[in-house]
């Protein structure tokens, strides 16, 4: 009985050994996984702020460099039937130095104007009419009435 008792024994012993070890390198495990949790979540604060404040100061847009070399930049717009299109901007005093786009085939009217970078408002007029342009959806209603359109020149 006595050699049982010494197995008994020995196994028990080596049971506890392994679980002595087991938990040890389980909390290292926990530990390093904190750190690295830990990092991760400070590491999101520039992703996902965590207080007011800092979302605050990511709401506030940022200024706008605008390239100050002047480009060609191209107006046009399809008016089928139209006899002459003018472009209407602020660059041209709302078309008192008028800007006449060239007409191409079936209503095609184009220009080319040199912009430095900014935003500029502008219209065209279809045969005296002022009609915003339709392939720009960056809009702006003035306090007449009249929507115009921006283009900005980055």
């Amino acid at each position: 009985m006595k050699k049982s008792n010494v197995a008994e024994s020995m196994i028990f012993v080596l049971f506890l050994g392994f679980f002595i070890g087991g938990l040890i390198w389980f909390f290292n495990q926990a530990e390093d996984y904190y750190a690295f949790a830990s990092d991760t979540i400070e590491g999101a604060r520039a992703v996902a702020p965590l207080n007011k404040e800092d979302m605050q100061v990511r709401m506030t847009p940022a200024a706008v460099n605008y390239d100050t070399e002047v480009k060609y930049r191209k107006f046009f717009i399809t008016a089928p039937g139209a006899k002459q299109v003018e472009l209407r901007a602020d660059f041209n005093r709302w078309g008192k130095d008028p800007l006449v786009l060239t007409p191409y085939k079936k209503g095609y009217f184009e220009t080319s104007v040199a912009l430095a970078g900014g935003e500029y408002k502008y219209v065209f007029a279809v045969d005296g009419e002022e009609i915003p342009d339709p392939s720009n959806q960056d809009r702006k209603t003035l306090e007449d009435g009249r929507e115009i359109c921006i283009k900005t020149v980055r």
